[in-house]
């Protein structure tokens, strides 16, 4: 687990977190109430919606919440050392693991993961993420009657992504079986770890044109799902990995069979995720149906 200095300057360098904690600090929301956890997930959610890759205006917004960011280490500091915050980089909660499903999401039934088969596929390299899996986001230690019961509700409420389902939303409690293999992404570094053990250079087929024009980003390559699933049931973005990885290039040499990868960048995973690739659910509890999008409270940032 990398050391408080280490884990500091990677929030301060990171566009998401350095937005998530100039949005607090010009919201007045103290370390206090970046602890609750539904405060967090919803000011993630709406720096996210500032950072959008097809604003037109991303790679500025970049730059600019992270120069802003430079003097509140005092702020990011404190909220890192939290212990009320351990729950941001915490191994996958399995068995409170939400799934949220709009009537017109294709994902699989809990009990019906596919496997990745083959080598991947072009739309792969550039969504990092298999063409079909079971996607769930882990349920948050919030008071009965919180809307914002997960990072996926957050971006329900707050529209940072591309995920506008049609309501009303179904909603399971899938229990994860203790025996289900989890990488855990909790930065940048992990990420190109992923992908430099588990990609494949020769399958890579460069830059995709339209996000690089509109958000000066360079997807990179991906793991190669069918090789992930090999060793692991499933992926899991952490919260801090959520912060701390999204638009950020990592390059590294690899300790894994790719140590020639090169640079790698998380740009498309837009909230706290698990991306399950086998079917290891061992239990599903039905929740009540979402009939709207969940109210969240509402923050101003602009980083323009």
């Amino acid at each position: 687990m990398p050391g408080m200095e280490h884990r500091l300057e990677d929030f301060l360098r990171a566009p998401v977190a350095a937005a998530f904690f100039v949005l607090a600090q010009r919201n007045d929301l103290s370390a206090d109430d970046l602890a609750d956890p539904a405060t967090a997930c919803t000011a993630a959610s709406t720096a996210l919606r500032e950072l959008n890759p097809w604003s037109g205006t991303a790679p500025a917004a970049r730059t600019a919440a992270v120069d802003a960011a430079q003097c509140l280490r005092p702020l990011v500091r404190s909220v890192l050392a939290d212990e009320r915050n351990a729950w941001w980089q915490a191994p996958l909660r399995r068995e409170a693991q939400l799934l949220l499903t709009g009537h017109e999401d294709q994902q699989p039934a809990p009990e019906a993961v596919p496997v990745p088969t083959g080598a991947i596929a072009a739309w792969e390299t550039y969504a990092q993420k298999p063409l079909r899996s079971l996607i769930t986001s882990s349920e948050l230690s919030v008071p009965p009657g919180e809307p914002i019961r997960s990072s996926a509700h957050a971006e329900l409420a707050c529209g940072a992504g591309d995920w506008h389902p049609h309501y009303p939303v179904g909603q399971q409690r899938l229990h994860v079986g203790e025996g289900a293999r989890v990488a855990e992404v909790h930065c940048a570094a992990d990420w190109h770890e992923l992908v430099a053990r588990y990609g494949d250079p020769s399958t890579h087929p460069g830059s995709d044109d339209s996000l690089e024009r509109s958000a000066d980003l360079d997807n990179g390559p991906a793991p190669t799902w069918s090789a992930v699933a090999e060793d692991f049931d499933g992926v899991h973005l952490s919260f801090a990995g959520l912060l701390s990885a999204l638009y950020v290039p990592h390059t590294g040499t690899g300790t894994g069979t790719r140590a020639g990868i090169g640079t790698t960048t998380s740009w498309a995973w837009d909230w706290e995720r698990t991306h399950w690739i086998r079917p290891v659910v061992t239990a599903t509890t039905e929740l009540p149906e979402l009939p709207e999008s969940p109210q969240a409270a509402s923050y101003w940032l602009s980083l323009q």
